[in-house]
């Protein structure tokens, strides 16, 4: 497209308008988000969340530091990550459940080894 199109100077313009630069990485609070809203949605904790993320975010949640998590890392510290505001848990207890067992086989309410 030439730069002399109006419609790029259009683009140009909602560029502007709306990309704002991101302090830090944004994956784990993403993760965080989702988890706090299927919260808000059940009315209740959830008994399992599954995170299906690609593989970037994996890569970059399993690397960086977790909010208000005492500098734990991981997808399963995002998704149980705790609303600091409201002192809960935005997801489901220490860890993700499945089957009685959270993610990487402890039993409920050990927290994960980060």
């Amino acid at each position: 497209m030439e730069k002399s199109n109006p419609l790029y100077a259009s683009y140009l313009e909602i560029l502007r308008r709306e990309l704002v630069p991101a302090m830090g990485c944004t994956e784990p609070i993403a993760i965080a988000f989702a988890a706090a809203k299927a919260r808000e949605v059940l009315g209740a904790l959830p008994e399992a969340i599954t995170v299906t993320a690609s593989g970037n975010i994996i890569k970059n949640v399993k690397s960086v530091i977790v909010p208000n998590t005492e500098g734990r890392k991981g997808i399963e510290v995002a998704a149980a990550a705790k609303d600091r505001h409201r002192g809960q848990s935005c997801a489901v207890g220490s860890c993700t459940r499945h089957h009685g067992r959270c993610a990487r086989g402890r039993p409920h309410g050990q927290r994960p080894p980060c």
